[in-house]
C-alpha cells in the first residue's frame, strides 16, 4: 500500500529539507509545488489561476503515481485543512495511507529562514519571501485536526538518521 507523506508548516520550517531526506530514505517520489511552478512557468506571477493550475497538475501527478502503488511526498503548501482534505480524497481514491508531516520550527526562527536565507539556494528557487508573505502564509496555518494522523519534526533538527528514527525505518 503506498503512503501520501505531506509537508506541512511555516514557510521556512525545513520542509523542503525534510522531504528530500524522507525521498532519500524511503525512495517516495517527491512533488515539489516550487519546483513544478518553476518548471512549468518562465515568469510565474503567482496568481489565483497560476495556483490553481499548479496544484492540479501536482494533484494529477500524485494521483498516477499512488494508482501505480508508489509512495509520494507533497512538499506544498498544505497548512489549510481545505487543502489538505484534497489530498486525503486522492488517498481515498487510491487506496494510499496519509501521512501528515508537521515540520515544527518556532515562528521567528522560520520567519528568518524563508524571508533572509533563500537568496542562491538551488532548492529555493524563488529565493526570499517577503515579510508581507510570510505573515500572510504564516496566518493561514491551521492545526491538524482530531481526524487527521500526523508526526511532528523538529524543523531545527532535521537529518536523515533523525527523521529515519521518527519514521521508524
Amino acid at each position: 500500500m503506498s503512503t501520501l507523506y505531506m509537508m506541512f508548516g511555516y514557510p521556512g520550517a525545513g520542509k523542503t529539507t525534510a522531504s528530500r531526506i524522507i525521498s532519500e530514505l524511503t525512495g517516495a517520489v517527491r512533488l515539489s509545488s516550487d519546483q513544478y511552478r518553476a518548471d512549468k512557468y518562465i515568469n510565474p506571477t503567482f496568481s489565483a489561476q497560476e495556483h490553481a493550475e499548479v496544484y492540479s497538475g501536482l494533484d494529477n501527478l500524485c494521483r498516477q503515481l499512488l494508482t501505480q502503488g508508489k509512495d509520494v511526498i507533497y512538499d506544498a503548501n498544505l497548512n489549510r485543512l481545505l487543502h489538505r482534505q484534497e489530498k486525503y480524497e486522492i488517498c481515498k481514491e487510491t487506496g494510499a495511507i496519509p501521512l501528515l508531516i508537521w515540520v515544527q520550527v518556532p515562528k521567528e526562527v522560520a520567519r528568518t529562514r524563508a524571508t533572509e536565507k533563500g537568496a542562491g539556494d538551488p532548492h529555493r528557487p524563488f529565493g526570499n519571501l517577503d515579510g508581507t508573505t510570510f505573515d500572510r502564509l504564516a496566518t493561514e496555518i491551521e492545526a491538524p485536526k482530531e481526524n487527521e494522523p500526523f508526526m511532528a519534526i523538529n524543523g531545527t533538527k532535521i537529518t536523515a538518521s533523525y527523521i529515519q528514527t521518527l519514521l521508524q525505518l
